[in-house]
């Protein structure tokens, strides 16, 4: 058996949850018996059975006993109770499958060794294939939930080498190149939600969404606005595409502006507070685990201010602004000097030069 075979197809597995599993993470299991698979599966959406579990239903509906098959999944199998979905440890106790290969533990408390342990106690013979590496990048929303309590936020933004990132004579949000705006757009696609200011939608009017080819499980990453006065356009983009888009403000959402946005599609949330640890918080409390935050200025200095961002990803245009140009950090308060910690990447790319500090 080409155990790391059948271990990559777990995992290409998992991937087709991205975007519909919230808090959960992204799981893809195989079922394995005289060296061909006889079922797969992977977890669909929060709340729904897990990879494990979708697995041994589709080896059954194909009319495959289970009975002393081999299970690869990407993570180890969940063993606690009292959630809407039963441990997947029972059911692989019950089908007396034989053996199980898993690629990483779940570092969820409740189990965190513990699914392992309780199969190993049912005489279940259990293989670790080291994907933790595969598993951290899959799964960073989960396990920075699972860590820290918040989703993984990663801060992006495209600057001329003099730090402008939008010139205020041509109107053009636009600054790098067709290599840069396809990599940035790329990205989307490994996030739950994009959030940007109401600047951004009132002078770009942009779509906020993922353009390229997705798997028909995939859906499209949703919509936040901080909008503290609610002046989000009802004919902007980002509501005519009923993409589910939330709107932070600060009014009532008992106000005419937040029920006619409410009647287009939107969620209206209302507080005080939009500070980005409030915020953040608060996309948790909606099952969002990965957030990219885009901008514009004064919303990236708030992210950078608060410093409490997990990625940075910064696109040099090899040009200057001057006068032109509306500065990247004009709304930062104080200076921000925490970049020294955190490791950095440089890559070229086309007329831009992108550094990622993490």
């Amino acid at each position: 058996m080409d155990q790391n075979s059948f271990m990559k197809k777990a995992f290409a597995l998992a991937k087709k949850g991205r975007g519909s599993t919230g808090l959960n993470p992204m799981v893809g299991a195989v079922l394995i018996k005289d060296n061909k698979v006889i079922g797969k599966g992977f977890h669909k959406e929060f709340g729904g059975p897990h990879a494990e579990v979708v697995a041994i239903a589709d080896a059954e509906s194909r009319g495959n006993d289970v009975t002393s098959s081999t299970l690869v999944t990407s993570l180890e199998p969940c063993c606690h109770k009292g959630k809407k979905t039963p441990p997947c440890t029972d059911l692989i106790i019950e089908k007396k499958i034989k053996k199980v290969i898993y690629g990483s533990i779940d570092q969820n408390p409740k189990v965190k060794g513990r699914g392992i342990a309780d199969l190993r106690r049912h005489r279940i013979e259990t293989v670790f294939l080291d994907y933790e590496k595969e598993n951290r990048l899959l799964n960073r929303g989960f396990l920075k939930v699972v860590a820290k309590n918040r989703p993984f936020v990663t801060l992006k933004i495209c600057m001329t080498l003099d730090g402008m990132i939008f010139n205020k004579v041509s109107g053009s949000p636009n600054i790098g190149d067709e290599e840069q705006l396809t990599h940035s757009n790329k990205l989307r696609a490994e996030f739950d939600a994009i959030l940007v200011g109401v600047e951004t939608i009132i002078k770009d009017n942009p779509r906020l969404t993922y353009r390229g080819a997705k798997s028909s499980t995939e859906i499209q990453l949703r919509p936040v606005v901080l909008d503290s006065n609610l002046r989000t356009p009802l004919d902007s983009k980002v509501v005519k595409l009923r993409n589910n888009p939330i709107i932070f403000t600060k009014l009532s959402q008992d106000s005419s502006r937040a029920k006619k946005l409410i009647d287009l599609g939107c969620t209206v949330i209302t507080m005080q507070d939009l500070s980005p640890k409030k915020v953040l918080r608060k996309l948790l409390d909606n099952n969002l685990a990965t957030i990219l935050v885009e901008g514009g200025a004064k919303i990236f200095s708030s992210f950078l201010e608060s410093n409490i961002f997990d990625e940075l990803i910064v696109y040099y245009v090899n040009s200057f602004m001057g006068n032109s140009g509306l500065g990247a950090t004009n709304s930062l308060s104080k200076e921000f000097n925490k970049l020294k910690d955190r490791n950095c990447t440089i890559k070229k790319m086309g007329n831009s030069t992108v550094m990622v500090f993490n």
